[in-house]
């Protein structure tokens, strides 16, 4: 069956602001859609907040930079690998994750090469 990647992005600020009870329960928001069996979630994991590291070619080596980029509203928070039989069936899983109330969703097949 395809593999789809539900690519999760927002702006971190939205999360800080929330109080303990409000993060409490945004958690188990997540919890639940992660574990509804008609989801089909194979993996996933929420990334770590303003960490990371970006590289690029810089002429001959590459350059490596601290990121998320601070010019950036969206940043990438985690991701969700589900089992889909279409992207159409993707998108419609993906409407229904918690996420939506706090950034984006991108939705990419897996392609194995």
């Amino acid at each position: 069956m395809p593999q789809f990647a539900l690519l999760l992005r927002d702006d971190p600020q939205v999360f800080a602001g929330l109080s303990p009870e409000e993060a409490q329960k945004t958690i188990e928001k997540y919890r639940n859609w992660r574990l509804a069996p008609e989801n089909r979630i194979v993996g996933g994991n929420k990334l770590k907040d303003h960490e990371g590291h970006v590289l690029r070619k810089n002429g001959s080596k590459p350059s490596v930079t601290d990121g998320p980029f601070v010019e950036a509203k969206e940043v990438m928070a985690g991701f969700f690998l589900i089992e889909a039989e279409s992207y159409a069936e993707a998108v419609e899983r993906a409407k229904t994750c918690p996420h939506m109330q706090f950034g984006s969703i991108e939705v990419r097949q897996i392609d194995r090469v």
